[in-house]
């Protein structure tokens, strides 16, 4: 009897696997900052070159830091942390405002 259960259920196990399996590649994906980190060392690198301006750079930056901090709330959510013990621990979960530098005369 016991055989023909696992038998009969084993379709269901494969799939609750394949579930449990993509649901987690998922989270990964969801949580993985390292593409958003080359990003910012990319920026750093075509600042460097020329290939883009100071202003350009700040802009750009500014979205990849916002990016950045977007996947540590995740993180802290998903880790059951809420706002009050994230600030506790130095890491405020909220948005903070990055300021454009004035442009500088030559």
């Amino acid at each position: 009897m016991l055989l023909l259960d696992d038998l009969l259920l084993s379709p269901i196990t494969g799939f609750k696997f394949i579930l449990r399996t993509l649901a987690r590649t998922a989270e990964e994906q969801y949580t993985d900052d390292a593409p958003i980190k080359e990003r910012l060392l990319e920026l750093q690198t075509l600042l460097e070159d020329g290939s883009i301006t100071e202003e350009e750079y700040v802009e750009q930056e500014r979205e990849i830091l916002a990016l950045l901090r977007e996947i540590q709330n995740r993180r802290m959510q998903m880790a059951g942390v809420t706002p009050e013990e994230a600030e506790r621990m130095g890491r405020p979960m909220m948005e903070i405002p990055v300021q454009i530098p004035a442009k500088r005369k030559p």
